[in-house]
């Protein structure tokens, strides 16, 4: 019986210390940043996103899309290309609003049921693999002029969980990290090619 508390517990802990690395997609390649013409405050709202989560099923629709948004956002002020951002239920704005722009689209995680149960019973010893893809559609209107310019990505994510990837823990959102830096400059620069934020501030 000690034994198995023993095993038991040993288990429990290597699934605690599990090595989890994600692969960024091939969708989109790697953009050198751009030189902005403005670095504008901008409003920004999930529309009609959808998104099927199997690992957070308590997330929403909404919330996964917001995710989405905020780390495009990140990239977006380290770049300078915007001032700052906010989003559209915020009652306290106080800087002018130049730019909204609106996601649409969906969020599919897919993975293979046999291979989670089968790494979960060997401790993590066989590696499971997880897939999320982006299908999105990016909105973007320019307040004064009521001109709107549209994008259309698509990229995807690749985790794989697996004990022997524990000791690259602290590298673990890398491809992940690749992959929204990659989807937020193709956005961009796809919006600038169409001529937006092409005034100074």
């Amino acid at each position: 019986m000690k034994n198995l508390v023993k095993l038991f517990t040993s288990g429990c802990l290597l699934i605690s210390l599990n090595g989890c690395m994600t692969f960024s997609g091939d969708k989109l390649t790697d953009l050198e940043p751009i030189k902005p013409i403005t670095s504008p405050y901008i409003e920004v709202n999930v529309g009609d996103f959808t998104a099927h989560l199997e690992e957070s099923k308590e997330l929403t629709s909404n919330e996964a899309g917001r995710i989405i948004n905020d780390k495009m956002m990140e990239n977006w002020k380290d770049n300078n290309y915007i001032r700052d951002f906010t989003l559209s239920d915020n009652n306290n704005l106080t800087e002018k609003v130049q730019y909204r722009l609106l996601l649409r689209g969906h969020q599919e995680d897919t993975s293979s049921s046999i291979m989670q149960f089968l790494s979960a019973i060997t401790f993590l010893l066989i590696p499971a693999t997880s897939q999320t893809s982006y299908d999105l559609v990016y909105e973007l209107e320019e307040v004064q002029t009521e001109k709107k310019y549209f994008v259309v990505v698509t990229d995807n994510i690749s985790t794989t969980t697996w004990l022997l990837f524990f000791p690259a823990l602290p590298f673990s959102s890398i491809g992940a990290n690749n992959t929204h830096q990659r989807i937020a400059e193709y956005v961009y620069q796809t919006f600038v090619k169409q001529g937006a934020f092409n005034h100074q501030n």
